[in-house]
């Protein structure tokens, strides 16, 4: 959302404000989730880095089989983070 956001900004050269709302306690989940977005990314790109680490730096620590289960949990990763347009590098 602030990605788009900006090129708004930049394109039209304005401010722009956004307000959401929540009914609570009725959505108190969806608040939480939205109010916590940036820890959950965080968390994600720290899994990321550590799984990263561990195919770079203790390749001679794991055997084949653990490589390649490393391998394949980080590409799923990256694969439901593209199926949801989202990134974790911004």
């Amino acid at each position: 959302m602030s990605c788009i956001l900006r090129k708004i900004l930049d394109k039209h050269h304005r401010q722009m404000k956004v307000t959401i709302e929540f009914n609570l306690p009725d959505q108190q989940e969806k608040f939480d989730s939205f109010i916590n977005g940036a820890k959950w990314k965080y968390v994600v790109r720290e899994v990321d880095e550590y799984m990263r680490e561990l195919i770079k730096w203790n390749s001679e620590n794991l055997d084949e089989s653990q490589l390649l289960v490393v391998r394949q949990i980080r590409s799923m990763l990256f694969l439901y983070l593209e199926q949801e347009n989202l990134r974790i590098d911004e």
